[in-house]
């Protein structure tokens, strides 16, 4: 008996290791990792006074930025192309900044680059601003890029408006891998690069045109580099404070005279449009190092040479407090919009504060009340 039952025993130890051989044999060795195989991009694109494109389902937006593999770039002047450089390694070449609007140099220099690039060269470009010259028509040297670039979307005859371009320099010339393009919306592209790069000269390029949704807010702390005109002192302030509660904010005091009086401060944005739903949000507030001694402000819109609804008082020493300004009268229309900020009293060093300002459109009830069932991000700090 005893042959037999080292026999089962023998069998039944070689059953349960054929049956677990996939957890007895030892680890594969590490491969390469996903990030050695391939480049990520994650690219934003955005006109002025245009709301940020959101980056997937979530909450999440890109103004203006750029995401190569491990590398972030941001625009380094408020209007033109921001332009990254990938090798056919996948590695990160370079950045560039071409002010396609101002500058016909700049155009130039962008067409001598696109001609010069090499087979498995990859051009990312993104907007930022300002596309269009002042005449509408672009400079030679731009529609010259595009038409080697293969671009399907005609960027540079109208403000505002976004694009971004992913492309490719194959053996044949350009092929373009991704590209948006919007008028009432900013555009986020992603892309992931692999190593085989060849094989996505023969793919249909994709071609996204984005559109606004139906209620859209423009983050007006972004936009303060396309402002037209602004006071002395009006300046971001990412770290302003209530009460010690932050908020990135923009800082507004009002202006002080040559003979020592005040007058209004303010920030003002021209050619705006306006629609049916449209207003501005903020939290208002005196920043904790104003001057004591003040008898508050008085936060203002106007639209066009016109007071909208909606101006508050502020007195030293309160909270942040919500401040909704109605632009609905204005409907239709393309005007200045500005923040003003008027003095009472003449006591100086009064740091008013615009936390979180929010140019809106399209709501029909108060953004307030809709931001509260939906557990939007404007909540006054506590």
């Amino acid at each position: 008996m005893r042959p037999v039952l080292a026999l089962a025993v023998m069998l039944l130890a070689l059953t349960v290791a054929l049956e677990n051989a996939r957890w007895l044999q030892p680890p594969p060795p590490p491969g390469p990792r996903l990030a050695d195989r391939a480049l990520e991009l994650l690219v934003g694109a955005k006109g002025p006074l245009l709301p940020a494109a959101r980056v997937g389902t979530g909450p999440e937006r890109i103004g203006t930025a750029m995401r190569i593999g491990d590398c972030t770039l941001v625009a380094p002047a408020p209007d033109g192309l921001r332009a990254a450089f990938v090798g056919p390694d996948l590695a990160f070449r370079g950045q560039a900044h071409y002010d396609v609007a101002g500058s016909a140099e700049d155009c130039a220099a962008l067409a001598r680059e696109v001609r010069a690039a090499r087979a498995g060269d990859v051009l990312v470009l993104a907007s930022g601003g300002r596309l269009a010259p002042p005449g509408g028509t672009p400079h030679a040297g731009f529609t010259d890029a595009l038409a080697q670039l293969g671009a399907r979307a005609r960027p540079g005859t109208t403000t505002p408006e976004s694009w971004a371009l992913i492309a490719l320099r194959g053996a044949r010339g350009w092929v373009p891998l991704a590209e948006g393009y919007g008028t009432d919306t900013g555009v986020a592209l992603g892309y992931v690069l692999g190593p085989d790069l060849a094989q996505l000269e023969t793919r249909a390029p994709d071609l996204v045109h984005a559109r606004a949704g139906r209620q859209v807010e423009v983050e007006l702390c972004d936009e303060l580099v396309h402002a037209a005109r602004r006071t002395p002192g009006a300046v971001l302030a990412r770290e302003a404070r209530v009460r010690g509660q932050p908020a990135a904010s923009l800082l507004v005091p009002p202006e002080r005279r040559d003979d020592g009086t005040q007058a209004p401060g303010r920030i003002e944005w021209h050619d705006v449009a306006v629609g049916p739903g449209s207003g501005v949000f903020a939290l208002l507030g005196l920043d904790d190092r104003s001057a004591p001694g003040s008898d508050g402000v008085v936060f203002q819109v106007w639209f066009d040479g016109e007071e909208a609804p909606g101006a508050r008082v502020v007195a030293p020493g309160g909270r942040w407090r919500p401040g909704l300004f109605d632009l609905r009268p204005f409907a239709g229309r393309r005007g200045t919009l500005a923040l003003v900020v008027e003095p009472r009293g003449d006591a100086t060093g009064d740091r008013a504060l615009w936390g979180r300002p929010q140019l809106f459109h399209g709501y029909e009830r108060s953004p307030l009340e809709v931001w509260g069932q939906e557990g939007g991000p404007l909540h006054p700090p506590r």
